[in-house]
């Protein structure tokens, strides 16, 4: 009889060679050894598949699966239908994890055989150099549900931030979940990871959370998050947030804070997707930026939704201006933040100077 390994840690990677070492080190580094590897090759062009191989070839708990381009929802998919684990992991190429990370987390999972368990995410920017440099912490609380109900009327306090939500690596899930109910990502570049872990919470019993940070997530340059966002965004924003609400409304819990923190989170994307107006690399004039803000605004599902939306006070101004359909008020609106953040920035980098030339002056005396 086949012995099947406790943990799948399912890898989507495309161009990816200068990440891969750092995450199979990661990966090998963990102080919990029964796991496979599915390392699954999106249609690279570089050296990826190379270094995949080698990989595969020296180590027998490493698989490696190769595929046409599809984006990372589709590589992760044909790991979940490849994967032989009791619970799946997903890691991204280029981030970091604790060697605990995946020992900590399964006996979570076991202690209360629980349908998912999460962890807090350290985040790193990249700095000019090349290296991360630690930016901030999302921790949660050690916390534990038992029943379907539970899971669904604490989703607000088990998910305190959209990140713990959305992302899948620094969870594991049942894979029994997964194949039970056909649990799959979606084919849209953007926002599968959430509306993945949508659809598998809506499926859930139990659920576990350490208060750890196990996770070490590095962000995207500006460039990258320019090149991320496609001048229809805002569809994907549209397709997730109506899952999102209708899913919330049919758990019966789409109410009061819940409510109020979702319906602020989808004020805040609408914001966003319009403000990003300006992106240099779609080149628009001033008249096709107030064009492009315009259409987001004249959607209808945009337009039933923010007469009624609940949102916290830091939104209530966005909200307002979204519903004037005013696009010249959002323009300049993000002008004056875009100058604030700038002007932000400088005093932080003046402040950083003038410690070090009195550190300096110190060293002299």
């Amino acid at each position: 009889m086949e012995n099947k390994p406790a943990l799948s840690i399912i890898v989507p990677l495309y161009n990816a060679e200068k990440f891969i070492d750092k995450c199979m080190s990661s990966i090998l580094a963990q102080t919990f050894t029964d796991y496979e590897v599915i390392l699954v090759n999106d249609g690279s062009t570089d050296r990826s598949g190379e270094l995949c191989r080698r990989y595969q070839s020296a180590n027998d708990r490493v698989i490696y699966i190769e595929k046409e381009n599809g984006g990372a929802g589709s590589a992760r998919n044909l790991g979940i239908g490849s994967a032989r684990g009791e619970y799946l992991a997903f890691p991204d190429v280029d981030d970091r994890f604790s060697p605990d990370m995946y020992r900590e987390l399964y006996d979570l999972a076991k202690s209360g055989n629980y349908d998912v368990v999460f962890s807090g995410v350290n985040y790193y920017k990249q700095s000019e150099g090349g290296e991360p440099v630690y930016s901030r912490t999302d921790n949660i609380k050690a916390a534990a549900l038992h029943t379907q109900r539970e899971c669904r009327e604490n989703i607000m306090t088990f998910f305190p931030t959209t990140t713990i939500f959305d992302v899948p690596w620094n969870k594991l899930y049942k894979r029994s979940v997964a194949a039970e109910h056909n649990v799959r990502f979606s084919d849209t570049r953007r926002c599968q990871d959430a509306m993945f872990n949508l659809d598998f919470f809506n499926h859930i019993n139990s659920a576990a959370s350490t208060d750890k940070a196990y996770y070490n997530y590095l962000e995207n340059t500006a460039e990258d998050v320019q090149r991320k966002f496609p001048k229809d965004y805002i569809n994907i924003v549209i397709r997730y947030y109506t899952h999102l609400i209708n899913t919330l409304t049919g758990w019966g819990v789409y109410g009061g804070d819940i409510r109020t923190h979702y319906d602020t989170t989808f004020v805040l994307a609408i914001y966003s997707t319009a403000s990003r107006f300006d992106n240099p690399l779609w080149g628009l004039s001033k008249k096709e930026q107030e064009e492009y803000i315009e259409d987001i605004l004249s959607r209808p599902e945009i337009t039933a939704f923010l007469p009624t939306a609940q949102v916290r006070d830091d939104a209530k101004d966005k909200l307002e201006i979204l519903k004037s359909k005013n696009a010249k008020a959002i323009i300049k609106l993000r002008k004056k933040e875009t100058s604030k953040e700038k002007l932000r920035q400088n005093k932080l980098l003046m402040s950083v100077y003038r410690k070090l030339k009195n550190s300096m002056i110190l060293c002299k005396n």
